[in-house]
């Protein structure tokens, strides 16, 4: 309802006052007397109607606003969060947390508390999803992961604009992903009422509770896998832990004994990868004796199997720390093989008299140049790198540094995008702010510290130049100096034939050494040249179809999901292609259906039929033109994280509520809970306003009320 308005002025109200009453006397003044003579009646219309029109204009100068506020009693609302993730679903257990929750849902409670409030309600796993009430019963309990944190956050974002005064969450409170929910919970602005699900006592069982290995290698090197097992109330058994290979072959075993109620072992295994491509390995634990269930005692990982590793071969300039640290940080890359060749002057290389020769940088997958060329580079050295970069297409990574002499790097013109434009670059102690994004260092988690964090480095104003399409991720900033921020730190390139990545700034030893105590911000300079020599290295991607699922491992339950992208002779995406998807397990095969969700990109799903190995390959069509085909392989097991730890952790969710000033109860007590829940509702105060001053009705009343007055003024015959 309607509760007021007001009024308000861009200057003094009562200087406007002051103005109107003197525009009103001015007005009299003018008409008291007229030539010729009018009737007193005229003489009143047209002081008014000037009057009116200089009020108009003067309300118009001082910038009115018209305020309404309306208030409305707003109805409170009440988040319901429902865990189906498998741990849920334990009958198999003696523990039927499902079935306890769809009672809880039928409870004539929570129908008292639907009709108190406004029940909004969701359901959750490793992700949360509003959906109908009426549909909770019927959604299957077969999450992989738990998020705890991450539902209320997603509940809470969904509901910001209602008055949200609390949630439920029916859930056993075991959960794996995500933020702490006791951390995430002191912070939280309404109470989170919890009810817990299922038995929390652990039961006998053992478990691979995890499987590491390399997911990248190459072809006869040998793979180490390291296991970590976990056994409950299983003391002075035994058990046979395998390593198989595709089609089941032993990669290796060990017997295991648990020696206390509580053991966990670690054992390390590793086999010869002998084949290149994607190869499946899976570990088995023969089931105890005496364990409740063996679903989780099989694990599998896939691992990439390359021909050989990526040789990577530095060109420096004179012996520096940024050298030193680069070498460091790459060969803890198992996957390269990292060769450098170091300036001693006068053309010379330190162990060496003689340049690198074709052969050696032909060879290369990357070629890095740290403060490379100098002035003692010899013009031999620089057309030997131009003519192999060139011809076998090597991506190359420029570190800057204070010996590059521009004479020299202008040579490399035809290789890298961008110029020195002075003879020997300045140097300045400079910070960096970031500038831009790139696929380089994209990933799941972002890079451990911000650019505007790192230490100093040194650079200089318009030291270099890159030309357009050059991708600037991070620029140098002397902001507090008054020069313009205008200067590249970080760019990457990638144009036809050519690919590589430059950081226009040196002393970054600094980014490693000056981090070591920022906790993950140590890891930066790590992070850094791994994901930029990682995306060099990368093949670049010509195919005009590439299929891939979102992931290499399914657990069971879950639907896999194809992604492909589908491109035309010119490169150009395409979305008139029909792409013809078949997957095959056993002696099954079946059609994937995929939808083009535009910009040449088109994803399908596939609910797996049973666990193992899937092989898939499909081809886009463009009528009858074949536009090219892709494939590759994906596994299912029936392990599911939820399955590692499946107890009920009450203590999660006692403290979860009362850090946020909720309830806690087991499903035993739940009635007395819900009804206890009795929110009010709240008074919502929402404002409008209202320019006045610069509305054209404003303008076309002033307009009418000079109209009419000329208009009676010539009738009266008056200038």
């Amino acid at each position: 309802m309607l509760s007021n308005f007001r009024l308000t002025f861009g200057s003094s109200v009562w200087f406007y006052v002051l103005l109107a009453i003197a525009a009103v006397a001015l007005a009299v003044v003018v008409y008291r007397y007229t030539l010729p003579p009018v009737a007193a009646v005229r003489r009143t219309v047209l002081w008014l109607l000037r009057s009116l029109a200089l009020i108009l204009i003067l309300l118009m100068l001082f910038e009115p606003v018209l305020s309404f506020f309306r208030s409305e009693r707003q109805r409170p609302t009440v988040a319901l969060l429902v865990d189906k993730s498998a741990s849920m679903d334990v009958s198999a257990l003696g523990d039927n947390r499902l079935a306890t929750t769809n009672a809880l849902l039928r409870s004539p409670e929570l129908k008292h508390l639907a009709e108190r409030v406004q029940l909004r309600t969701f359901s959750f796993a490793d992700t949360a999803t509003e959906c109908p009430f009426d549909s909770l019963q019927r959604l299957p309990a077969a999450g992989v992961g738990t998020d705890l944190a991450g539902a209320w956050r997603t509940a809470r974002k969904a509901l910001a604009a209602e008055n949200l005064v609390g949630m439920i969450m029916l859930t056993d409170g075991s959960y794996n992903l995500g933020a702490s929910p006791e951390r995430e919970a002191s912070s939280a602005a309404i109470p989170i009422h919890t009810i817990g699900l299922g038995d929390t006592s652990s039961r006998n069982d053992a478990v691979i509770a995890d499987i590491l290995t390399n997911e990248l290698t190459y072809l006869h090197s040998r793979v180490p896998v390291d296991l970590r097992v976990r056994a409950k109330g299983l003391k002075s058994r035994s058990a046979r832990l395998r390593l198989l290979g595709p089609q089941g072959a032993p990669l290796g075993e060990e017997n295991l004994r648990f020696t206390e109620d509580q053991t966990e072992l670690t054992v390390s295994m590793e086999f010869e990868a002998a084949s290149v491509g994607d190869l499946r390995v899976t570990a088995v634990l023969d089931s105890v004796p005496g364990e409740v269930t063996a679903d989780n005692n099989r694990r599998s990982v896939i691992i990439t199997v390359l021909e050989n590793k990526s040789r990577v071969v530095i060109l420096s300039g004179p012996p520096a720390p940024d050298l030193t640290m680069l070498r460091q940080s790459l060969e803890m890359d198992s996957t390269i093989e990292l060769t450098a060749f170091v300036e001693a002057g006068q053309g010379k290389f330190i162990d060496r008299n003689d340049a690198p020769t074709a052969s050696e940088l032909e060879a290369a997958k990357l070629i890095i140049l740290a403060n490379f060329p100098t002035r003692f580079t010899s013009e031999s050295t620089l057309n030997t790198l131009l003519r192999a970069a060139t011809d076998q297409r090597i991506p190359v990574l420029f570190l800057a540094g204070g010996q590059v002499a521009s004479g020299r790097l202008a040579q490399l013109r035809e290789l890298l995008p961008f110029e020195l434009t002075k003879q020997l670059p300045s140097a300045e102690r400079v910070t960096l702010r970031e500038s831009g994004t790139h696929p380089a260092l994209a990933s799941k988690n972002p890079l451990p510290a911000e650019w505007s964090a790192l230490p100093p480095a040194f650079g200089g104003n318009g030291n270099y130049r890159v030309d357009a399409g050059v991708q600037v991720v991070a620029r140098l900033s002397r902001a507090a100096l008054g020069i313009p921020e205008d200067e590249p730190a970080v760019a990457y390139w990638c144009f036809p034939g050519r690919r590589g990545a430059a950081i226009f700034c040196w002393g970054t030893q600094r980014w490693r050494l000056q981090l070591a105590s920022g906790g993950n911000a140590a890891t930066f300079y790590d992070e850094l040249m791994s994901r930029t020599v990682k995306w060099l290295i990368a093949p670049a991607e010509e195919r005009r179809v590439i299929i891939k699922t979102a992931k290499k491992l399914y657990s069971g339950g879950e639907r896999a999901r194809f992604i492909a992208q589908v491109y035309g002779s010119d490169l150009q995406p395409r979305d008139d292609a029909t792409i013809d998807l078949t997957a095959t397990s056993g002696d099954r095969a079946e059609r994937v259906p995929m939808r083009s969700r535009g910009n040449g990109r088109y994803e399908g799903d596939l609910v797996p039929w049973a666990e193992g190995e899937y092989r898939f390959s499909g081809r886009a069509l463009a009528g009858t033109d074949t536009l090219g085909s892709d494939g590759g392989i994906f596994g299912v097991e029936a392990f599911n994280i939820e399955l590692v730890d499946p107890r009920a952790r009450f203590d999660i969710l006692t403290r979860v509520a009362e850090l946020s000033n909720g309830s806690f109860a087991p499903a035993s007590g739940a009635a007395a809970l819900l009804n206890a829940i009795q929110p009010e509702s709240r008074v919502v105060t929402s404002k409008r306003e209202i320019p006045l001053w610069n509305k054209s009705t404003m303008l076309w009343i002033v307009i009418a009320l000079l109209a009419a007055e000329w208009m009676l003024r010539k009738r009266s015959g008056m200038l």
